[in-house]
């Protein structure tokens, strides 16, 4: 809680110090969304999900976003949530982003809580985080760290860019990691719309269990179609490894509907297995997981997409096919 405090109060002190007299005052900006599900599990791998059914405020976010000058920016955003059992649920929160940024020329450089380089352009091409988090985020690899981020051209076109981080060795934030974490990332756009992304990673832990991480991910976005393809692999020394593939597809109906489909195959078992909230995963054997959805837009800041989830597992060690997992959601998403 102190270091929270600590790291708040150096950003407001910080916010004023940066504002500059000779220009209008800052700009601040805010907003959030929410999404949950209404669910029904016919079938589970855990006795506890067989059957379950019920309503679930998966994320809300309270953001807080500041222009101190043309140079100068930060945010503040607060996560709340209800925890991942089956059908009983506590409200959990934490900050999310915490952390003042600048654009230093075409390069931009940000210090404190934010999200990583890890599968932030995956994200922004898939675009339906409120239905399935990202492969290696579903599979526990951490969204946010506290740290400096840069990111910037490469070339005069910009069509090649990085993003690279280093993460501080502190336990602070939502979905942060409390080790040290160097993260590299190299983007290339041969074409309009089109997107190569490479990405390397590396964490020092105790032990022989250091987790070194390369993913490749190639995808198009046009008006009214997307697609990526993904494969990750995280060495995780004596640790259990991960490694997965995964493919989607949007496609745009009307402006108001769209299809959603993907894929992702786990080659090796999922190591966190059943602590993946809200979705857990059987660790015993590999899994492919399907996704297919129906969005529709009933406003611009308000959606409402049936979707169903399956999870079907490969026959273990044992010789034993666990049970499939079947999800029937209906997922509403608000903007405000």
């Amino acid at each position: 809680m102190a270091g929270r405090s600590i790291l708040i109060s150096g950003l407001l002190c910080a916010s004023t110090a940066l504002a500059n007299p000779a220009q209008p005052g800052p700009e601040v900006g805010f907003g959030g969304l929410v999404f949950g599900d209404a669910y029904y599990l016919p079938s589970n791998h855990l006795p506890a999900g067989d059957g379950a059914a019920g309503l679930v405020m998966r994320r809300l976010y309270l953001t807080m976003d500041v222009d101190f000058s043309e140079r100068w920016f930060g945010r503040l955003r607060w996560e709340q949530n209800q925890s991942g059992e089956f059908e009983t649920y506590t409200f959990d929160g934490g900050w999310k982003d915490i952390y003042l940024g600048a654009n230093l020329g075409r390069q931009k450089l940000i210090a404190g809580l934010t999200s990583t380089p890890t599968f932030d352009v995956i994200e922004s091409i898939w675009g339906a985080r409120y239905l399935m988090r990202t492969p290696m985020d579903l599979q526990g690899v951490a969204s946010r760290d506290t740290g400096i981020f840069g990111a910037g051209p490469l070339n005069a076109s910009g069509s090649l860019s990085y993003r690279a981080m280093w993460a501080f060795p502190v336990d602070f934030g939502k979905d942060s990691d409390p080790n040290e974490r160097w993260m590299g990332a190299l983007n290339w756009k041969p074409a309009p719309g089109w997107t190569l992304d490479f990405y390397a990673s590396h964490e020092p832990r105790e032990g022989p269990h250091d987790r070194t991480t390369a993913q490749a991910f190639a995808a198009y976005k046009g008006e009214a179609l997307r697609w990526g393809l993904l494969y990750s692999n995280q060495d995780r020394q004596e640790d259990p490894p991960l490694e997965l593939a995964s493919a989607f597809v949007v496609t745009d109906l009307d402006g108001k509907n769209s299809l959603l489909a993907r894929i992702d195959r786990l080659i090796e078992p999922s190591p966190k297995g059943n602590d993946i909230a809200y979705i857990p995963f059987d660790p015993s054997a590999k899994a492919t997981l399907y996704l297919g959805a129906w969005e529709r837009r009933l406003t611009p800041e308000l959606m409402l997409t049936p979707n169903i989830l399956a999870i079907r597992y490969d026959r273990n060690d044992k010789g034993e096919r666990p049970r499939t997992d079947l999800y029937l959601r209906l997922t509403l998403f608000w903007r405000f």
